[in-house]
């Protein structure tokens, strides 16, 4: 198989790293990441020219920066690399991607992207600065995906850690998006610059959530679809449009 790995946190972030050597017993790994640290891309791209540049992180692995997003490392990987891949894995991303953060994260984007352009999606995200499980516990998410073929061109995986006051996970569990909500305050500074600080947080307390699945220790795996249509509102729509006319 072959394998794109990519993330928001930048070529030389340790999760890339550890996820592109987690990967070489699979198959063929390439890396394609941003030159800096991107956090909050979310499905951006560039309309301006964006480099390609060959680089070196790991031996046996075939590895370039880029001055794109996330976003643009999938297309651009897509685009000119003379390969065929079957899954786009983007991450590890140092910091969870559960809730609503997965609206803003660079991490699921790429993810998104792939799904985008027929190739399988899958993002993998831990607690800021907590790799401990990761190291721990990643073959096992990976032997799940792959071997299971748990990966599809029609959703994304994304795939969450525990939160970091755990040392080890109690298992895996599928998951639903769930709800993660800021109450977000801003300071003002010199020369009319505001900075922001973040209240408080709400976390979602449905037991299916991928935000109470984090919370209580286990590593949760959410099937996020790419089509956001809401069907339900659609036919009411256009049965009300229709009956109108």
């Amino acid at each position: 198989m072959n394998f794109l790995v990519t993330n928001d946190d930048g070529i030389n972030a340790i999760g890339i790293k550890i996820l592109a050597n987690a990967l070489k017993k699979y198959g063929n790994v390439y890396v394609v990441a941003p030159d800096n640290h991107m956090s909050g891309a979310s499905h951006s791209f560039k309309l301006t020219p964006i480099s390609l540049v060959p680089t070196e992180i790991l031996d046996g692995v075939i590895a370039y920066h880029s001055s794109g997003t996330p976003v643009d490392c999938v297309r651009i990987a897509n685009a000119v690399l003379d390969v065929k891949f079957d899954i786009v894995f983007s991450g590890i991303n140092n910091g969870l991607n559960v809730g609503t953060d997965i609206l803003y994260s660079g991490t699921v984007g790429a993810a998104r992207e792939a799904v985008v352009e027929g190739i399988a999606g899958v993002a993998i995200s831990t607690d800021f600065d907590s790799f401990n499980i990761v190291e721990k516990e990643l073959d096992d998410i990976l032997k799940l995906i792959i071997n299971n073929k748990l990966y599809s061109k029609d959703y994304v995986l994304n795939v969450n850690f525990p939160t970091k006051e755990h040392n080890k996970s109690l298992g895996i569990l599928p998951s639903i998006q769930g709800v993660k909500t800021y109450e977000t305050r801003f300071i003002k500074g010199e020369n009319n610059i505001y900075s922001q600080n973040d209240a408080g947080i709400f976390l979602d307390t449905n037991e299916e959530s991928d935000v109470f699945i984090t919370k209580g220790g286990y590593i949760s795996i959410t099937p996020l679809k790419v089509l956001q249509t809401e069907e339900k509102v659609y036919i009411k729509l256009k049965n009300h449009l229709k009956s109108s006319s």
